[in-house]
C-alpha cells in the first residue's frame, strides 16, 4: 500500500462521504462531517472549502446521491435533509459566518435546504440505492422504522420495527430485479426484507455492528 495524500483535520471528525460531486469526471471528492456541524469538502491534496448546517446540535448520518448532486443527513430536529452540492459550494464561507445580518439577507447566499421529511425519530444510519441513473432511493434506519424514500423526500415506504436494530445494509438484487435490504438487531439477529416483506431471518452468535454483500 501507498500513501497518496493526508489532510490534518482543524475539527474533529464524525463521519465522511466521497462521490464525484458537482459532477467531476474521473476522480471522487471527499466530504467529512466534523462534530460541530462543518461540512469540509477536499479534493485529493486540497481542502475545497467548508460550510456549517444551519441550526446544527448533533452530528447524524451523511450519505451523497450523485443523481442529484446532494448530500443527505438526518439533523437533530429528527428530520431527514437534502442539501444540493451547488448550494454548498457558492454559500458563505464558514469562516466568515460572523457576519452581519443585514449583510447576510444582502448576499444570497446562505445555505439553504433544498427538502426536508420529518421522520419522528433519531436515525443510525442513511444509504443511496440507485439501478441507474434515472432513479435512486434513500434508505434510513431509524430507532423504531426503516424507511424508503424518493430522491426529492417523498416517501416510497416504510415499515415497523418489533426490535432495536443494530446496522443495515439495502443492496440491489440484479437476479430480482429489486433491492433487498439486510438489517440487524439487538436480539442478535439478522434480517432480509424485500420492501416491506421478511424474507429470510437467521440467528447470529452476537449483536450485528456492520454488514456487507460479498462475492465468493
Amino acid at each position: 500500500m501507498k500513501l497518496m495524500y493526508e489532510h490534518n483535520l482543524q475539527r474533529t471528525a464524525c463521519n465522511m462521504t466521497y462521490g464525484s460531486f458537482g459532477g467531476v469526471k474521473g476522480r471522487d471528492l471527499i466530504c467529512i462531517q466534523s462534530v460541530d456541524g462543518m461540512l469540509m469538502v477536499f479534493e485529493q491534496e486540497s481542502y475545497a472549502f467548508g460550510r456549517f448546517l444551519p441550526g446544527f446540535l448533533l452530528p447524524g448520518p451523511l450519505a451523497y446521491s450523485s443523481r442529484t448532486d446532494s448530500f443527505l443527513t438526518v439533523s437533530s430536529c429528527r428530520q431527514v435533509e437534502s442539501y444540493k452540492y451547488q448550494v454548498l459550494a457558492f454559500a458563505t464561507d464558514a469562516d466568515k459566518r460572523q457576519e452581519t445580518e443585514q449583510q447576510k439577507l444582502g448576499s444570497g447566499k446562505r445555505l439553504v435546504v433544498d427538502w426536508t421529511l420529518n421522520i419522528g425519530e433519531q436515525a443510525l444510519d442513511i444509504c443511496i440505492v440507485s439501478f441507474n441513473q434515472s432513479a435512486s432511493s434513500v434508505f434510513v434506519l431509524g430507532e423504531r422504522n426503516f424507511f424508503c424514500l424518493k430522491d426529492n423526500g417523498q416517501i416510497r415506504f416504510m415499515k415497523k420495527l418489533d426490535w432495536s436494530p443494530s446496522c443495515f445494509l439495502p443492496y440491489c438484487s440484479v437476479s430480482e430485479g429489486t433491492i433487498n435490504t439486510l438489517i440487524g438487531n439487538h436480539n442478535n439477529m439478522l434480517h432480509i426484507y424485500q420492501d416491506v416483506t421478511l424474507k429470510w431471518a437467521t440467528q447470529l452468535p452476537h449483536i450485528p455492528v456492520a454488514v456487507r454483500v460479498g462475492c465468493l
